[in-house]
């Protein structure tokens, strides 16, 4: 599903429909490294520290896990042994590390771009704008911008320096105090509550969506 070289050019990781990861070497053509991953969906993206230890896998199990290639396992956090896995709502298409491995990019199916802290591993933003896909991702090496390609045909620059000033994130942030208001589905007229945020997508009821899901939920594609 995806390969990509290390920063010397002497190691290329694979990721596979058949939930492993390989690591191969250039100059002797042979496996050095191969792991039977915990990924319960295909494994659709992966990307390298520029120093070669860790690698991150994306699956279509909605997860990105952390591997030490030292060791062929799961990363640690300083004394935990608890395994890393980050979470998106959709399945995940990409994922990419900044150069000094500090920040994790990842665009899934649930139309978002996510930027993770590897220090704290914690979620810092969620970018919201694209209304399809979201099918590969990158970070600038300053780490000002990321970019994003969508299924929706759209390639779209965030800025998350000026983080503050991208209008899903404020909405993100303002969630709590915004709450939920109430909306009438304009398909069977019922009452039915909504986050505020949220309220622009949607003017149906939950059960109307379900009856006829629209062309926005994704689905990934099929695996042979």
């Amino acid at each position: 599903m995806r390969c990509c070289f290390d920063a010397q050019g002497q190691r290329v990781a694979t990721v596979s429909s058949d939930t492993t990861i390989k690591l191969w070497d250039r100059r002797s053509r042979r496996t050095t490294l191969s792991i039977a991953s915990s990924h319960t969906g295909v494994i659709s993206g992966c990307c390298l520290t520029r120093d070669g230890h860790y690698l991150c896998s994306a699956s279509w199990d909605k997860t990105l896990q952390l591997w030490d290639l030292a060791t062929g396992t799961f990363r640690s956090h300083a004394a935990h042994t608890h395994t890393h896995r980050l979470t998106h709502d959709g399945c995940v298409s990409s994922c990419m590390f900044s150069n000094d491995a500090s920040l994790l990019v990842s665009g899934a199916y649930d139309r978002t771009v996510a930027v993770w802290d590897m220090k704290a591993i914690c979620k810092l933003l969620l970018l919201k704008g694209h209304t399809d896909w979201v099918m590969d991702v990158a970070i600038s090496e300053d780490k000002k911008w990321v970019v994003s390609c969508s299924k929706d045909k759209t390639v779209r620059m965030w800025n998350i320096e000026r983080a503050e000033e991208i209008p899903a994130v404020i909405e993100t942030r303002r969630t709590q105090a915004q709450g939920y208001q109430v909306m009438k589905c304009e398909e069977c007229a019922r009452s039915f509550s909504v986050f505020r945020m949220e309220s622009d997508a949607t003017n149906k009821c939950v059960f109307c969506r379900l009856k006829a899901p629209t062309k926005y939920v994704p689905v990934p594609p099929p695996c042979f």
